[in-house]
C-alpha cells in the first residue's frame, strides 16, 4: 500500500491487489485484507494499483490507477470511450474469453443465488452472433451540446466516438455522425433502423421488424429485441422448446414477439401491461393472418382456474416474476414453462421456485443478445 495524491492535492491510499474472478456486474474481484473489493474494467489475472472509491462493511469498490501486471486475456480495447462510456464492460478481454465468463457467472447465479444444486442443472447451451454493429435501435443521450451515452455511474453525456459506437448498427452510426444535434434539448433520443434500412428518430414514427417470415410493426417507444443477429434464434429456440404442445399463454408478450409466430401451428393468449404494446400485438396478429387473443392485465391478475394452457412462456422484465405471478402459474398447472430472461438473478429465483414447485429444469440456452456488457439473456425449459 502507498500513498498517493489526487488532482486536487487531497491525500488517497493505493492498494495492490490481483484479480482473481468476476462479479455479475461485470466487475473483476479482489481482496484486500481479506475484504472484497469490486474493481470496473479489470481482468482475472490483473494485478493492478487501485483506490477505494466506495466503502461498505463487507466490502468495497475501487477504480485502477496503475495496471502492473496485465492478465494474459487483456487486450487493447478498440473504443476510445471505453471507461468512460457506460455502455461496455467487457472491451478488454476477447470475445471468446468473455462468453467463457458469461456462462461461468450464470452457473454460479444459478448455484449460488439460486441455491439449485449442481446435479439438476442440464448442459447449458452457449448462441452468440457478430461481437460489434449488431444493436437495430438504441436510446441516445443529449446535453443540448453532445449527443451520446451516460458516463459510467452518472448523468454526464459522453460522446458519441468520431468512428461511432461499436454496438450500434454501422448506418445508425453514419446517421448520428452527419448529423447536428446541438438544437435537440436534453431529451433522450430514441433512434432505429427498420427491416428495410430505414432510419428512425421520429418519436412518432412507426418501425417495422421482419423475423422468421412475421412481420411487426410498434412504435419506436415500445419494447423489441435490439440484437438483429440473435433475435430469430431466440424465437427459435422457443418454438423448438414448445414444439409438443397445442396452447400457449405468452406472459410478457410485447407486440407478439413469441406468441404471433408459434400461433401458425397452435391456440395462443398473450397478456402483458402494458396498453401500447397489447395495441401493436393485436394488430401485428392481424396484420400476419393470425389469431392470438391478447389482453392487457398482468400475470397477478390473471384468473388460475378460468384459464388452461399447456405451455406458458415468462417473459418479463429485469425485476422477474413476483412471488404472486409465480403462485398464480403453478396453480394453472401446465405441463411446460418456458422462462426467458434478461436477468439470470431473477431468472435463478424464479426458477428455484419453480423447481420447489415439482417442475423439472430439462434445459437451459445462454443467448449472448449483448456482446461487450454484462448482460446476458437466459432461457429455461422446465417440464412436470
Amino acid at each position: 500500500m502507498r500513498k498517493t495524491w489526487d488532482k486536487s492535492g487531497k491525500n488517497t491510499m493505493t492498494h495492490t491487489l490481483t484479480i482473481q474472478r468476476y462479479a455479475n456486474n461485470g466487475y473483476g474481484i479482489g481482496f484486500i485484507d481479506g475484504k472484497t473489493v469490486f474493481v470496473p474494467y479489470s481482468a482475472v489475472g490483473d494485478t493492478v494499483a487501485v483506490t477505494i472509491t466506495r466503502q461498505a462493511k463487507n466490502y468495497c469498490f475501487a477504480s485502477i490507477t496503475d495496471i502492473i501486471t496485465p492478465s494474459p486475456n487483456r487486450i487493447t480495447p478498440q473504443c476510445p470511450a471505453f471507461t468512460h462510456c457506460g455502455g461496455c464492460d467487457f472491451l478488454h478481454i476477447p470475445y471468446k474469453e468473455e462468453l467463457t465468463v458469461k456462462k461461468e457467472l450464470f452457473i454460479n447465479t444459478l448455484t449460488h443465488i439460486g441455491g439449485l444444486p449442481h446435479h439438476i442443472l442440464p448442459a447449458i447451451e452457449l448462441i452468440s452472433g457478430e461481437r460489434f454493429h449488431y444493436r437495430s435501435h438504441a436510446t441516445l443521450q443529449s446535453d443540448g451540446t453532445h449527443i451520446g451515452f451516460y458516463k459510467k455511474d452518472s448523468h454526464s453525456v459522453e460522446p458519441i466516438p468520431a468512428k461511432g459506437c461499436l454496438l450500434l448498427h454501422e448506418k445508425l452510426n453514419t446517421f448520428i455522425l452527419s448529423k447536428s444535434w446541438d438544437s435537440h434539448g436534453n431529451e433522450p433520443i430514441k433512434i432505429a433502423i427498420d427491416a428495410q434500412g430505414s432510419i428512425c428518430s421520429d418519436p412518432t414514427a412507426v418501425i417495422t421488424e421482419q423475423e422468421c417470415g412475421i412481420t411487426y410493426e410498434r412504435s419506436v417507444s415500445t419494447f423489441f429485441q435490439a440484437n438483429r443477429f440473435l433475435r430469430s434464434k431466440m424465437l427459435l429456440v422457443v418454438d423448438e422448446l414448445s414444439q409438443s404442445f397445442a396452447s400457449i399463454l405468452d406472459v410478457g408478450c410485447g407486440v407478439g414477439f413469441f406468441s404471433i409466430y408459434l400461433a401458425k401451428r397452435m391456440k395462443g393468449t398473450g397478456i402483458d401491461t402494458n396498453i401500447q404494446s397489447i395495441e401493436w400485438a393485436r394488430y401485428n396478429a392481424k396484420r400476419n393472418n393470425v389469431t392470438v387473443d391478447f389482453h392487457t392485465v398482468s400475470i397477478e391478475n390473471y384468473h388460475p382456474f378460468k384459464h388452461t394452457h399447456e405451455c406458458i412462456i415468462i417473459d418479463p422484465p429485469r425485476q422477474g416474476i413476483s412471488k404472486r405471478g409465480r403462485k398464480t402459474i403453478v396453480a394453472m398447472n401446465p405441463s411446460c414453462i418456458i422462462y426467458v430472461s434478461c436477468n439470470p438473478v431473477t431468472f435463478a429465483r424464479d426458477i428455484k421456485s419453480f423447481v420447489d414447485s415439482n417442475y423439472r429444469l430439462q434445459k437451459l440456452y445462454v443467448i449472448d443478445m449483448f456482446p461487450c456488457t454484462h448482460h446476458t439473456e437466459v432461457i429455461g425449459l422446465l417440464t412436470k
